[in-house]
């Protein structure tokens, strides 16, 4: 009996441990330095980063949002968000960035 309860305690806890970890978004570049308003393109976004997360509008611009979560039980979550706010010549107007990503905070 007490090999049973040893071995149901260990498939529950490794169960536990490898669906700790939940994944939201896709990965995308953090260099955004390149990105120049009313110059870079939406063309060009997509082409760096891809399809976006999400899509919208923010005051009436086309809102493209880049988004990438790393929720974890064991260890600190990180994210990473890039929202670009296009002109109605789809250029951009705005983008903001932000990460928690480590390699991210150094530069």
């Amino acid at each position: 009996m007490l090999k049973k309860i040893v071995c149901f305690s260990v498939f529950i806890f490794a169960s536990f441990s490898a669906t700790s970890c939940l994944t939201v978004g896709s990965q995308f570049p953090s260099s955004v330095s390149w990105i120049k308003t009313d110059t870079t393109t939406r063309v060009e976004v997509e082409k760096a980063f891809g399809p976006p997360f999400r899509m919208g509008y923010d005051s009436g611009l086309k809102t493209y949002s880049y988004g990438y979560y790393k929720y974890s039980v064991f260890s600190e979550s990180q994210t990473k968000d890039l929202t670009i706010r296009f002109n109605n010549n789809d250029t951009v107007n705005s983008y903001t960035f932000s990460s928690s990503f480590p390699d991210d905070k150094k530069s």
